[in-house]
């Protein structure tokens, strides 16, 4: 089994409907670490409203478990949801508890972390 993270994802990869990406940065901490983050704003509208931004982070959660399922098992991806107090969603954990509200952007952070099973 590899210990290593020799697969990224491209910005397309990030796409959400009605959103524009207005931040992208990508760091390879090192081999066993990566880390995605991102700043989605509304296409066609000054802000997200509540009802908006609970299907946007429905939908990026759903972008990490797809991610997971992309990646080698030992590899695992969370999302961290820097508007929400740094909320985490990890991987396949099922649905998120928040209270959704009014935002003019979301700013998110992916992780992808090699994990170790002995």
């Amino acid at each position: 089994m590899k210990n290593v993270i020799s697969k990224s994802f491209e910005i397309q990869d990030y796409m959400l409907d009605d959103t524009v990406i207005n931040g992208f940065w990508m760091n390879l901490i090192d081999r066993e670490k990566l880390t995605t983050e991102l700043v989605y704003s509304p296409a066609e509208s000054t802000s997200f409203n509540s009802e908006e931004t609970k299907r946007l982070v429905t939908e990026i959660t759903g972008k990490c478990d797809y991610f997971k399922s992309q990646v080698p098992e030992n590899i695992n991806c969370e999302v961290v949801f820097k508007d929400f107090e740094d909320m985490k969603y990890s991987a396949n954990t099922g649905e998120l508890q928040f209270d959704s509200k009014e935002l003019y952007e979301i700013r998110v952070v992916y992780r992808f972390c090699v994990g170790y099973h002995i």
